[in-house]
Parts: structure tokens; sequence; C-alpha cells
């Protein structure tokens, strides 16, 4: 410790005898320094907490938020003045409640129920949250906090307290769609969201545009879909199996969807999905995937049930998954959307675009309309 940051005799004198803010504000800080000193004999220390007591209690804000910024790297700092100037104005507390370790989470919990919204902002930004922080600013936080929270990805928010933001944000989609980002949500969960937003998009199409319910379903169905394709790489294992059983339940597990995933390189979706369609094993599934004969990728499609408009699709990005994996390619996102589509576009010269996405959603369409008359080369 420099010799000019140690507390002297000269600067207690001084405290008293000569109070202007800039002498309180130097003490301050110097005192605050002093626990950082492992030295300190017993006396120093309590008397230090004397003097922490009575600034903590200065008429200057400007003076207590010099003494809350000197204490909040300090996780030894005293815990009752730390906690008194987190109670105080939000400009002061702000040091305190962005990185203070002296905080429990109960702590934080409290403060959060009894702060103003920028103070549960400063709360929720924090990457050390504990359950009951984050139950706290789910169940009675402003909407800017719970904000903040859902896209604070250092933080583990527990599946309860997930539940709880979903219940009351329903509506809220800028709520929603940062929550179906974060790695710690269950894939089940995430396509329930997606599942809300969908729906919060057709009620809009139909009462603010005067589209058609028949029409606004479909398109809600598709927005579902194109959504949920995104997140697939987030479920695997039970997680995936227990998805797709809730899909087939929900008769979400639509032809257009294992198509999206099919296109979008989730094999693993395809197999099991197919698999849970056709009521067998997801080991004979992917066998005849990789069949290319006409008892192979041919029979397990006619079985499905899927619309046979949609086979040149299946078949040809299929191909395209088949030849990466013999070759260990592993391309990006952007790059597969471009072989899928160069691969698949030709076979459906009717459509006129260059958009994979745009292309199944026409055959989606297609499909649901055979009259429309839709070609396959």
């Amino acid at each position: 410790m420099r010799t000019q940051d140690h507390l002297t005799t000269a600067d207690v004198e001084n405290l008293f005898s000569e109070p202007t803010e800039d002498v309180r504000m130097g003490i301050a800080q110097k005192v605050a320094s002093q626990f950082s000193n492992s030295v300190l004999t017993k006396r120093e220390r309590e008397l230090a907490k004397e003097i922490l007591g009575y600034l903590v209690l200065d008429v200057s804000a400007v003076v207590r938020r010099a003494l809350a910024t000197a204490l909040c790297d300090l996780p030894h700092a005293p815990r009752e003045i730390v906690l008194k100037l987190a109670h105080d104005l939000d400009d002061v507390a702000e040091p305190l409640l962005q990185k203070s370790s002296v905080f429990a989470d109960d702590d934080l919990a409290e403060l959060v129920q009894s702060g103003t919204p920028v103070r549960q902002c400063l709360i929720a930004r924090r990457p050390d949250l504990g359950p009951s922080a984050c139950g706290a600013i789910a169940t009675s936080a402003d909407r800017s906090a719970v904000l903040v929270l859902v896209t604070n990805n250092g933080v583990v928010i527990r599946p309860d307290v997930l539940e709880t933001i979903v219940h009351r944000y329903a509506d809220d989609e800028d709520i929603l769609d940062p929550m179906t980002q974060r790695a710690d949500v269950p894939m089940r969960m995430i396509e329930r969201i997606v599942t809300m937003v969908s729906e919060q998009l057709r009620d809009q199409l139909v009462a603010r545009h005067k589209i058609d319910p028949s029409t606004a379903k479909l398109l809600e169905d598709i927005a579902r879909e194109r959504s949920l394709v995104t997140l697939m790489n987030r479920a695997t294992g039970d997680c995936l199996d227990r998805l797709l059983v809730s899909l087939m339940e929900a008769d979400k597990l639509t032809p257009s969807l294992l198509l999206r995933a099919v296109c979008a390189g989730e094999m693993d979706f395809v197999v099991r999905g197919l698999a849970i369609m056709t009521s067998i094993q997801s080991e004979r599934a992917s066998r005849l995937i990789h069949d290319m004969g006409p008892l192979g990728f041919r029979a397990l499609h006619a079985r499905a049930g899927l619309p046979e408009l949609f086979y040149p699709a299946f078949r040809g990005a299929l191909d395209v998954l088949l030849q990466l994996e013999a070759s260990g390619q592993v391309p990006e996102k952007s790059e597969l959307k471009q072989m899928m589509m160069a691969r698949i576009g030709p076979d459906y010269r009717d459509v006129r675009t260059p958009d994979l996405d745009l292309l199944i959603d026409r055959l989606v369409r297609a499909s649901l309309a055979p009259d429309a008359g839709m070609k396959v080369a």
C-alpha cells in the first residue's frame, strides 16, 4: 500500500475539523482501502469501520458514491456498510450493485424487490446471480430488468424461473425471442415459446391485416417451423426424443417440418422423426435412408405418408447430406443452404426463387392445394 493511501491521524483530525467534500471523499477512499490490508490490528479495523459508519451518513451523495466505488471491489468490505449504501440513491448504489461480492443471493433478491427499475437492471446484469435473485426479477421486477436477465448469458436460470417469465410475458415477443437463444432453456419450452410467438403472428394477421383465418394459420405454421428448425441442434438424445413425441402428440411433426429439418442438415431429427411416424426403430429408419434402392428411402417416404410432391426435395437433400457425410465435410449453414438449393431447385422449375425457405413454403402451399398444379421436373 502506498503511503499516501494510508489513513493517518491527520486525516481523522481533518475529517472533523475541516470537513470539505474533497477531504471527505479522499478519506472515504483511504478508509475503504484499509480493508484490503491483512495486517491491520483489530483496533485499527474497528476504527476504520467507525469512520465508514460516519461517512455512509454523509450529506453529500458524491462522498457516498466515492465510498461505494472504493468498496465495490473489496470482498471483505463491511457487510452492514455495503448494504446501507446499496439502499442509497441509485447513483450511489450503482458500483456495489454491479459487482460487489459481499451480497448474498437473498440480499440481491431483497434489493430487487425494493428497488427501482434502474437498480433492478444493474442487478440483472451481474454474472453471478443465484436462484433467489433471478426469481425475484422474474416475479416482481420491471420489464426492462427481465429483458436484461434473459439476455444475460453468464447466468444460469432455473426452469421454474423461466416458466414464470414465459407465463408473465406470454405476449411479449421481445422477451420471448431471446429466451429461445439461451442454452439453459429446455427444448420443449423453446418449442412452446415458438408456438406462442407464432400464434401471436396469426392473431395480428387476422385482426390488423384482415387476412382470412386459414391463410393466417398457414403463415403461423410456416413461421413456427422456420423458427424451430434454427434451434433443432440444441436437442440431442433423450431430449430430442421427448421433443419429437411432444410434436407428434400435438400433431406438429409435419412433413414440412421434416423437409425443413433435412434441408438444414438435421439428420438425427429426420431419422428419429421418421422412425416415430412409421413406428420402426431409429436404426432401421437410418438404414432405409442410406439405402438408394427402391426399397430404401422411397419405401420409408411412402410409409410415413409424406406428400409425393416432397419426394424430390427429400431425395435431393438426403443426397447432399450423404455426400457430405462420406467426404467428412461440415459446411457453414449459409453454404449448406446454397448446396441444397442448387440440388433441389432444378426439380421444381415452376418455383422461380433462389431462396430455399421460400421454395419450401411454396411446396407446403402446393401440397395443401393439389389443384395448384405445381410440376416436378
